[in-house]
């Protein structure tokens, strides 16, 4: 059986960092800005927007990225402790929960910025439209 959690860790540490590749690249890599769109629920209609509202995003993101930073090293910091109370001798289910609550309190967090940002700049771009 403990082969068996070891397995488990190794899936979910794996999976864990293609998320947070995948969570950094959408962020400091400015050329994936359709993933980033569809991350934060826009999906293909990220298309659908006038170039000007694309080009836009992607000028307040890069002048964002330092905010983008701390937010990301929050959720860093907490998929490193979730795999600490995972890797936890004796093994408490309740500290390895409250860690995964963390994470998923920092993906949020992440997530809400990203979407205000978007706001942002579609409210400023709607203001702007003649």
């Amino acid at each position: 059986m403990t082969g068996g959690w070891r397995a488990m860790l190794w899936i979910v540490l794996g999976a864990s960092l293609l998320a947070n590749a995948v969570t950094l690249g959408l962020i400091l890599r400015l050329g994936a800005l359709r993933d980033a769109a569809e991350s934060a629920g826009l999906g293909e209609g990220w298309s659908a927007l006038p170039a000007e509202t694309r080009s836009a995003f992607r000028k307040d993101l890069a002048e964002s990225r330092g905010d983008f930073s701390a937010v990301l090293q929050e959720l860093r910091q907490a998929r490193a402790a979730m795999f600490a109370a995972a890797a936890a001798r004796p093994f408490d289910r309740a500290a390895v929960e409250t860690a995964q609550a963390n994470v998923r309190t920092a993906t949020a967090a992440l997530q809400i910025k990203l979407q205000g940002l978007m706001l942002e700049t579609f409210s400023e771009a709607a203001g702007k439209a003649p």
